[in-house]
């Protein structure tokens, strides 16, 4: 008998964290699951500590290939997945009890192709905070992905018939849960909305917020950069729109860690985009006002 719902867990060097991940698997209302864990030739124990775990619960495997990211990890879970459902799992993330059985059975019910709910932020400490919830399109996640809102891959369920249809897959790219999310919406998926479940938890490895502010602009310019050949029609000014948002964030970050660090990366916009992201800069103003409040003045 096939599982419901198949988990897949890309796992390179988190031989730390991945029992507990499964644990929260294991606490599942809904038992009928399979966890396939792609180990993406981790060079600790991680191997070992999987092994151990499918060892322990027949429902857990293990597929061991050789490094190529965490991209490829996830679409080697796909080719293996025997589930109706697909789950998205990081090694190093949990879900709550509940968020299987509650996402299976209204989408069950009403045929939907995905279903998402809230999640939290879990620090060092064990302590939780709720993000914000938003609903999400195409639109939104262009103009807005990181710049006031993100959704954690594990946050999703999916039909996996929705991704089969429609081929999808996982690209190595700088942002790969942001592209994955373009083309899901893209598709303009049937959707339910899941408010009030904080099922997902995101686990936070506390690094120095500069370093990770600068990096991840650095990873979104390059994103830009990297899908300009797919804006077509108005998502092309969409895209610029975003350009002249991160143009702003750039600014706000010069003047607070005094830093140029992502000049170079700005630079591999074309420049006709790159005025064109100047001249809108003015119609981002509120959006990254609101962000910067939310940012640095409301913490």
């Amino acid at each position: 008998m096939k599982p419901k719902v198949s988990i897949i867990i890309p796992c390179y060097n988190q031989a730390k964290y991945l029992p507990k991940s499964v644990a929260s698997l294991q606490a599942q209302t809904l038992a009928d699951w399979e966890c396939i864990i792609v180990d993406d030739g981790s060079t600790d124990n991680t191997a070992e500590i999987a092994n151990n775990l499918a060892l322990k619960d027949t429902r857990v495997q293990l597929i061991q290939k050789i490094n190529g990211g965490s991209a490829s990890a996830r679409n080697l879970g796909l080719k293996h997945a025997q589930g109706e459902y697909i789950q998205f799992l990081d090694a190093d993330d949990t879900i709550t009890p509940d968020k299987l059985e509650k996402q299976v059975t209204i989408m069950e019910q009403k045929g939907q192709d995905i279903s998402y709910t809230a999640f939290c932020h879990e620090n060092s400490k064990g302590e939780r905070t709720k993000s914000q919830f938003i609903r999400l399109n195409r639109c939104r996640v262009l103009i807005n992905w990181g710049l006031g809102f993100s959704v954690p891959i594990h946050s999703f369920l999916y039909k996996k018939v929705f991704i089969q249809n429609n081929k999808l897959e996982y690209k190595s790219s700088p942002r790969e849960d942001y592209e994955w999310n373009m083309d899901c919406f893209a598709l303009h998926p049937s959707q339910v909305l899941f408010p009030d479940l904080c099922g997902a938890i995101y686990v936070h490895n506390e690094q120095s917020k500069t370093g990770t502010y600068i990096r991840m602009q650095e990873g979104n310019f390059e994103f830009m950069a990297y899908i300009a050949h797919k804006m077509k029609g108005f998502d092309r000014i969409l895209w610029a729109f975003r350009i002249s948002e991160e143009l702003w964030i750039w600014l706000l970050r010069m003047m607070k860690y005094r830093s140029t660090a992502v000049v170079k990366s700005v630079l591999i916009i074309d420049i006709p985009w790159l005025i064109a992201a100047f001249l809108l800069m003015p119609l981002s103003f509120w959006w990254i006002l609101v962000y910067f409040i939310k940012t640095y003045l409301m913490k």
